[in-house]
């Protein structure tokens, strides 16, 4: 692929209504904050902008639309007009899409290979066929006009203030790549599939010698121990809140499936509940408190006060 000049604008600002008011941006999904995966997904974008009430890593720019809650089209103005240079195109993305870095290269080749009257290029749902409108690559200079004649974008759509541009639509190579995050069942889902391709490598040679004979001085059938399902959930309630709480979870697993209860299904149950671990908190004097900090640091109180920032007007 040739270089491409380009920024990114990542719209963080929705409530997440249908995951209880959880924070989208920044929910844990495979172990990673959501908003760093998209981010990570923009990487060589000359300058990134998160448009939300968010804490974002050092050189992000991260602002809000004015007034804040007026919505995403309003949310991608007060993106391009914090970029003091702009590049020649711009990424637009969602921030509740975990396979934006699979699905972005597709966006940057076909920016690269498009014509000199093409404005606008996005990746399809793979369903309707439809534009993914926050999942899509603009000329800036075709975008930043189409903004001003758009007039006041509060409380009005994306698709409207992008429609005059003449989109074209593109495949991701992967349709999962596409789909969003909104509800716990898409949690669960993104979880497993991100588990399966960002597994450790981890020498695991020793472990099943070592879980047969405590199974054995227990009397349990080690062949109902999945440690690999074990150590993700654990993992997972580990990134989202105190660490302490990841060997509890495995216990309270552990009893809820003595207790005759599907394993699978308790598993994906207790690693929904993930959300409501503690954070650790700053007045914390334990050892296991302090470490929790220094490795998952306490974010701002989000604001649940603002739409969804996920445009799912076609």
């Amino acid at each position: 692929m040739g270089e491409l000049s380009f920024d990114a604008v990542i719209l963080a600002g929705g409530k997440g209504s249908r995951l209880g008011g959880v924070d989208k941006a920044e929910l844990k999904v495979g172990g990673v904050r959501l908003l760093d995966r998209v981010l990570a997904a923009a990487d060589g974008a000359r300058t990134r902008v998160v448009v939300g009430p968010v804490a974002a890593p050092e050189g992000v720019i991260v602002t809000r639309e004015d007034p804040p809650g007026t919505g995403p089209a309003a949310g991608l103005v007060a993106g391009l007009l914090a970029i003091a240079e702009p590049a020649e195109w711009t990424l637009v993305l969602a921030c509740d899409l975990p396979g934006a870095a699979g699905a972005a290269p597709r966006l940057l080749e076909a920016a690269v290979a498009a014509g000199p009257d093409e404005n606008a290029i996005a990746l399809t749902n793979g369903q309707s066929g439809d534009p993914e409108w926050l999942f899509a690559i603009y000329r800036t200079e075709a975008l930043r006009a189409a903004a001003r004649d758009y007039g006041e974008a509060g409380g009005r759509s994306v698709r409207g203030l992008v429609r005059p541009l003449g989109i074209r639509t593109v495949a991701a190579a992967s349709m999962l790549d596409v789909h969003d995050l909104d509800t716990w069942a898409d949690h669960a889902r993104w979880n497993a599939h991100l588990r399966s391709t960002d597994r450790r490598d981890e020498d695991r040679s020793a472990w099943r010698p070592f879980i047969e004979r405590v199974c054995a001085a227990v009397g349990i059938d080690p062949a109902e121990v999945d440690e690999s399902a074990i150590l993700d959930m654990t993992r997972e309630v580990a990134h989202a809140g105190a660490r302490p709480m990841a060997p509890v979870s495995a216990f309270i697993l552990g009893l809820a499936v003595g207790r005759g209860g599907d394993p699978d299904y308790l598993l994906r149950v207790v690693e929904d509940a993930a959300t409501a671990a503690p954070v650790p908190s700053s007045t914390g004097n334990s050892a296991d408190d302090a470490e929790a900090e220094d490795s998952e640091p306490d974010h701002t109180e989000p604001d649940h006060t603002e739409p969804d920032h996920t445009d799912k007007e076609h």
